[in-house]
């Protein structure tokens, strides 16, 4: 025995016609093409409904997270303003992070002699120095504000994030005529940010 002699008949495409549903309701190959054709399309029409929602829902969390009603318990003062906040909207990140400097410079300036100094005026001019302010800027953020932030979080900035970053400071981003005086080139040229180039 051979598989020919075992074939199965495969109906011709004119016989489809013939072929019955659970239903005894007999479809057309046409009718079923249509069919398939509606359903196809009613997908699409979901899929695009799907991600609008998706994109909405993400809108809505971003809002949620940039919106400073939602501050943590344990901040003492008022977050600095943010081009991330609903009422700023339009301006560009170096808006946030220059009102997180005079934050920084209202809250975490130490005793005289100590390396909890001021952020100088002339951070623009210190790429090495604005490169981290910005990212000293968004961690604050994201440990402070927002249904994300949390103690921990907030504690390890503290902990990690801004003595290191004062050590920078005073030790390699800066002259030290900056911290006391006037801007004094030191280091890496001031350089054009993507912000202002973008404007």
């Amino acid at each position: 025995m051979n598989a020919d002699d075992h074939e199965i008949p495969i109906p011709e495409e004119s016989d489809s016609s013939d072929l019955d549903d659970d239903s005894g309701i007999r479809r057309s190959r046409a009718e079923l093409d249509a069919m398939i054709e509606r359903l196809w399309s009613a997908a699409q029409a979901h899929r695009g409904l799907l991600e609008q929602l998706h994109e909405r829902v993400a809108q809505i969390e971003a809002r949620e997270d940039a919106d400073t009603e939602h501050l943590a318990r344990w901040l003492a003062f008022p977050a600095p303003p943010a081009a991330e906040d609903l009422e700023c909207e339009g301006e560009t990140p170096l808006f946030t992070i220059a009102h997180f400097v005079a934050y920084y410079n209202e809250v975490y300036v130490g005793r005289p002699g100590s390396r909890a100094v001021a952020i100088p005026d002339c951070w623009l001019d210190h790429p090495g120095l604005l490169a981290e302010i910005a990212t000293l800027t968004y961690t604050w953020r994201a440990a402070h504000l927002g249904k994300r932030a949390n103690p921990r979080d907030a504690q390890h900035w503290h902990d990690r994030w801004r003595p290191a970053f004062a050590e920078r400071l005073v030790s390699e981003w800066t002259h030290p005529h900056c911290l006391t005086d006037t801007h004094k080139p030191v280091g890496a040229a001031s350089l054009p940010d993507r912000y202002t180039l973008e404007s």
